[in-house]
């Protein structure tokens, strides 16, 4: 009851007792008390609670924060900062002594006294820890090797947070508020136990890299084609059949991985993706290829390999930025002659096949110096 009658006057009790126990349910305890008295005295804005915040931050040990504090003096006199500026300061310091004492050799980085960065790597989490909620400048967050199941929806108070890394746990479904996220550039989910995502998930305009391989996904959102600013997607290992309408609109995607999924056509929801680099359709349940792949005139690399390809159209020729071109494990009888006219080509994957002839033009490829794999 000490912090809920004296909030202004048990600010020192608290620090000390966050400081010397050890038992995680008092840790509790008291950081959510301390999270309460900072709460009160930021809302109740008078001098007494102010002085209060500054005697505190005196009390920081921290080599990190005491930088940020004389960089800040250095600036300007920290009496003039606002309840909120100080009350943040500790709310990050309390956060970050908290975490440290659950959390044995916890990563993390700091900037200008708040915690920017957090690495939770092989920590045995089954759920995020909630005083990262409380951490409104965060910018990286690493969850990988973990056994967390959900995330909660107050994610969605990380507005600041631009990488978020969720690899490797037993998530198997995203909140809603995840599409708050609005400066998020990398979000990674490998190896989950995601059947579907949220549509706020399109909400995500910055985003530039999504990697959603190794999950169990049978379809993506409708509005996935929102994210325009995405660049790569890695959809590897999943149970995709087919691709929703507004997939093309993915503008400035450059690396597409959807290998070892069920896809049974080449869609002109891909083939309408022009700045494409790397388009990996390994081990698809594909058995021809649209003459419209000559529209993807910016592919570098393209792996077609195990599928059950019978036919390669000649307009396969038109890619004129093709290096590695990958077609071992098909049924291939044969191959068009317009693959002469691949001029930036250095790879060409043939082996396990169907081939009745090894035409002869594959021998003037290699003369002029590409390597071919029969």
């Amino acid at each position: 009851m000490l912090h809920q009658n004296f909030k202004d006057k048990a600010l020192k009790l608290m620090r000390w007792t966050l400081n010397h126990e050890e038992s995680s349910t008092i840790l509790s305890t008291t950081y959510n008390s301390l999270i309460s008295i900072l709460k009160f005295i930021e809302k109740k804005e008078d001098s007494f609670g102010k002085l209060a915040l500054l005697q505190e931050i005196e009390q920081i040990k921290d080599k990190d924060f005491k930088i940020g504090i004389e960089i800040l003096k250095s600036q300007r006199d920290v009496i003039d900062c606002s309840h909120s500026e100080l009350a943040e300061i500790l709310i990050n310091y309390y956060s970050l002594v908290y975490l440290k004492k659950l959390h044995f050799r916890l990563k993390y980085s700091i900037e200008d006294c708040r915690i920017v960065e957090l690495n939770f790597i092989f920590k045995g989490l089954t759920k995020l820890p909630n005083a990262i909620s409380y951490l409104l400048n965060l910018r990286i967050l690493s969850l990988r090797y973990n056994q967390i199941t959900e995330i909660p929806e107050w994610i969605s108070n990380l507005h600041s947070l631009e990488s978020l890394n969720l690899n490797i746990n037993n998530i198997n479904n995203l909140p809603k508020t995840l599409g708050s996220l609005k400066n998020l550039q990398e979000l990674t989910l490998w190896k989950n136990e995601l059947q579907k995502l949220p549509s706020s998930i399109s909400s995500l305009k910055s985003l530039k890299l999504l990697n959603l391989r190794l999950n169990q996904l049978c379809l993506l959102p409708e509005e996935f084609g929102n994210l325009q600013n995405l660049e790569e997607l890695n959809l590897h290992d999943n149970k995709l059949t087919n691709l929703p309408i507004s997939f093309s609109s993915l503008i400035s995607l450059k690396e597409l991985n959807i290998s070892w999924n069920l896809l049974t056509t080449l869609s002109k929801q891909i083939t309408e993706l022009k700045s494409l680099k790397l388009l990996d359709l390994e081990r698809n349940e594909l058995s021809t290829l649209p003459l419209s792949i000559s529209s993807l005139t910016s592919l570098e690399i393209l792996n077609l390999s195990d599928n059950k390809l019978v036919f390669v159209p000649k307009t396969i020729g038109k890619l004129k930025n093709l290096k590695i071109l990958n077609l071992s494990r098909n049924k291939l009888k044969e191959i068009p002659e317009t693959l002469q006219s691949l001029e930036s080509l250095e790879e060409l994957y043939l082996s396990e096949n169907n081939l009745e002839i090894i035409p002869p033009f594959l021998k003037k490829m290699e003369e002029r110096g590409v390597k071919i794999h029969l």
